[in-house]
């Protein structure tokens, strides 16, 4: 009896200022591509389930190009008779019922299971498998009355729960996130053969049956040198779990250089020499200027660290600034430069005037850009 858990897609997902060659954000395109890599081991693979404890998408009314993804992905997996249960997670649950839900649009499709009616629900599967299944809801008393709902099924060979949230009283399991419901450990039952939780973006063992899987990308510096994957379970015998790794993007925050003793030429040396170590083309990265006096920071030659780190999807330079003998927090984002970010892009489109709309563009990205700098 196989199983496959996977959570926290987030398809739809944007971020930075980096284009593909076919006009799209770069970090979309990466949330595409993991996903397509969990389908295709799950073709491969051939579970007897696969479960997606929320956050499908990263929006309550994703783009038109998210949910065509969404659909070719999730019809492959019907057409090779995998049965999916999906459920709601915080990201996509609309604040309004009138709204409508994303996920409706799986309704009819065979083998696809979605949940979304803020609601405890069971779904019975051949081999006597019962999934329970408690996705997002609108308050904390609905989703807690919810929770209360869960009934073990005794006739059943195998009992799954899957829900969305953070586990209440452990702090690390939190996103932070205003709309995100607590699950109390107490619900988190033995009697259970799994519990398949979404939410948290690291893969975490919670009990011996209880498993956050973690998302498929990192998405904030949080995530900078985590592993991403799924979970599989073999619920046969010793209830074997394994994490499955796939590619990703390399997201990298490096560890802080301490300047409070060094001059402008040792900390730009230190800066340029720790990017051209990460090999920057293709990854995301950032890098700290921890305790630097404000005189320095302000002589900090950003175009050229622009210039060395062309190739990279998107840096930051981090600096804890000290003012006064106390410390300020300032955050220079740059990408590989912009201006060739635009001026690439702009070339492959086929419009008229297309010189009078470079210059203006380049003209446009100068005046932001000095003026981010002389903040």
């Amino acid at each position: 009896m196989k199983i496959l858990h996977v959570a926290d897609t987030h398809l739809g997902y944007s971020a930075y200022r980096k284009i593909n060659e076919n006009g799209i954000n770069q970090r979309e395109e990466d949330t595409y591509d993991a996903f397509k890599q969990f389908v295709d081991y799950a073709i491969d693979s051939k579970p007897d389930l696969i479960i997606h404890a929320g956050d499908l998408f990263d929006s309550v009314r994703p783009t038109n190009r998210a949910i065509t993804f969404a659909i070719q992905q999730i019809l492959r997996l019907s057409r090779h008779a995998i049965p999916i249960v999906i459920i709601a997670g915080n990201h996509e649950h609309p604040k309004l019922k009138e709204t409508g839900h994303i996920l409706s649009i799986f309704n009819h499709i065979e083998h696809v299971y979605p949940i979304y009616n803020a609601k405890y629900e069971t779904i019975s599967f051949k081999d006597k498998i019962v999934v329970h299944a408690v996705p997002q809801c609108s308050t904390k008393e609905e989703f807690s009355k919810n929770l209360n709902k869960i009934k073990i099924d005794s006739s059943a060979d195998y009992n799954i729960l899957t829900t969305h949230g953070s586990v209440k009283s452990i702090k690390e399991f939190s996103m932070n996130e205003f709309d995100e419901l607590a699950i109390p450990i107490s619900f988190l039952k033995s009697d259970f053969d799994y519990i398949a939780l979404g939410h948290y973006h690291k893969y975490t063992k919670i009990l011996d049956n209880a498993f956050y899987s973690g998302s498929l990308e990192c998405f904030t510096f949080a995530d900078a040198g985590e592993q991403k994957g799924f979970v599989e379970i073999d619920l046969n015998g010793k209830n074997k779990h394994n994490f499955i790794p796939i590619k990703n993007r390399p997201m990298i925050d490096v560890r802080p250089i301490k300047c409070s003793d060094l001059s402008i030429h040792e900390i730009m040396k230190k800066i340029k020499e720790t990017i051209k170590e990460i090999e920057p083309k293709d990854k995301i990265f950032r890098i700290t200027l921890e305790d630097i006096p404000q005189h320095i920071y302000r002589s900090i030659d950003f175009s050229s660290i622009r210039e060395v780190s062309r190739g990279a999807v998107h840096y930051e330079i981090k600096a804890k600034v000290l003012k006064d003998g106390e410390l300020e927090s300032h955050e220079t984002t740059k990408i590989d430069s912009l201006m060739s970010e635009f001026t690439s892009f702009l070339k492959k489109q086929e419009i008229q005037e297309k010189d009078v709309l470079l210059k203006m563009g380049i003209d446009y990205i100068k005046k932001i850009e000095t003026k981010e700098e002389e903040k």
